[in-house]
């Protein structure tokens, strides 16, 4: 993939948000293992999860539209400059408020982010490019997802604190707004931005997904996966603790084996492109997920257990990447960052309402029976699926696209 480099448009929007992302990430993990060490709430991390979601959601509601009307590259930047004080402000006051604050304002402008960037991509590569550059861009996210748990995780326990950690995201952040001024992008839109036109603009896309059954069902992978996972990731430092018996250091090692089979499978993915069709492997990855979920909660063994989230890496991120192909291959440009920004919202919004659940009953149930509940509710609602037609029409479905046109640098 190495060629995608040479465009260099790409190359800068590419490493200003893996830049970005790796310092997020790293973050992240730092500030959940800080409110654990304050707290020992399983509640607190479910309601701090919930939280930053329920604001990455309603940037993403903004975003989708926003990036129709205003300059992609414009949102970008702004979006960067607007997280600054927020990281900030956590090296000055690191309490729980603090971080329930800053991080739900820096994921509502990180949901503004997303859906331009990702439909920047498509004008900033060949179409030909296009599975080329999905498959990179789902890796790179695995690849951070695999360092990020382990950096953070070490940085914490060996500094315990987290100060210079977002140092590091502050820096991350300013690299990545240098790179995004660099980029060479003009935007073509003369529609005027306004309240109605972004209500319009919600409507249009909304319509446009009701009639497709097959992105009616990417939707839906998105969904179910997101209700699931919100209630998994709350759930996996104390289920490390106290069920295999491991230290917040084992927490990185083991969330970083997810991250390691994500990138495997953001790789596999395209070379399994060329044998299967991006539908086919979205669905049949998306309806495999539930039994990964009910094994790896049922082993107590932590080598085993990290082996399992390795494969439910591999699985997540084919999935991931078929689905961005299958959109980037069939939806046309004027409707491509609405549909990116509707994907996320389907995932984030039941990913909330998992980290509510959690927020509420965290210190009600036990942690493995909260997390048995999410894998028999993960495995009805994805057998219930198998009753309806939109998931055999992406199992079928096929790209109808041939091209779009690009700013090449």
């Amino acid at each position: 993939m190495k060629f995608l480099m040479g465009y260099k448009n790409y190359r800068k929007l590419y490493i200003a948000g893996a830049v970005s992302e790796l310092g997020s990430f790293v973050t992240d993990t730092a500030l959940l293992l800080f409110v654990y060490q304050l707290t020992s709430s399983k509640a607190d991390l479910g309601i701090l999860r919930a939280a930053f979601l329920v604001f990455l959601t309603l940037g993403g509601i903004l975003g989708g539209p926003l990036g129709e009307k205003i300059n992609r590259k414009k949102i970008l930047i702004f979006c960067e400059i607007a997280r600054i004080p927020f990281v900030l402000l956590l090296l000055i006051f690191p309490s729980f408020y603090s971080i329930l604050i800053c991080q739900s304002a820096i994921a509502f402008f990180t949901g503004i982010f997303r859906p331009s960037r990702q439909a920047l991509v498509n004008e900033v590569v060949p179409f030909k490019d296009i599975k080329a550059a999905n498959s990179l861009q789902g890796s790179t996210i695995a690849l951070i997802h695999l360092i990020s748990p382990v950096l953070g995780a070490t940085l914490f326990t060996f500094l315990n604190g987290v100060e210079f950690i977002l140092f590091l995201d502050l820096l991350s952040y300013l690299l990545g707004l240098f790179l995004l001024m660099k980029i060479n992008y003009e935007f073509k839109s003369t529609e005027k931005v306004s309240h109605r036109a972004l209500i319009q603009d919600l409507k249009s896309g909304l319509s446009y997904i009701n009639n497709r059954l097959d992105i009616k069902a990417i939707f839906s992978n998105s969904f179910i996966a997101g209700l699931a996972i919100g209630i998994l990731f709350p759930l996996i430092l104390p289920f490390t603790i106290e069920f295999l018996k491991q230290t917040k250091f084992e927490y990185g090692i083991l969330m970083g084996s997810f991250g390691l089979g994500g990138f495997i499978g953001g790789i596999f993915s395209q070379k399994l492109s060329r044998y299967f069709t991006q539908g086919k492997l979205a669905a049949s990855t998306a309806l495999t997920e539930p039994l990964i979920f009910i094994l790896w909660i049922n082993i107590f063994n932590y080598p085993l257990s990290a082996l399992i989230l390795f494969f439910w890496g591999v699985l997540v991120f084919v999935r991931i990447t078929s689905q961005l192909n299958y959109i980037s291959e069939s939806v046309p440009t004027e409707q491509l960052t609405k549909l990116y920004s509707f994907n996320e919202m389907a995932f984030l919004v039941p990913n909330i309402f998992g980290g509510i659940l959690i927020g509420i009953y965290g210190e009600v149930f036990n942690t493995y029976d909260l997390l048995l509940y999410a894998g028999i509710l993960f495995i009805v609602t994805t057998l219930f699926r198998l009753l309806f037609k939109g998931i055999y029409s992406l199992y079928k479905g096929q790209s109808t696209l041939t091209d779009r046109e690009t700013i090449l640098e």
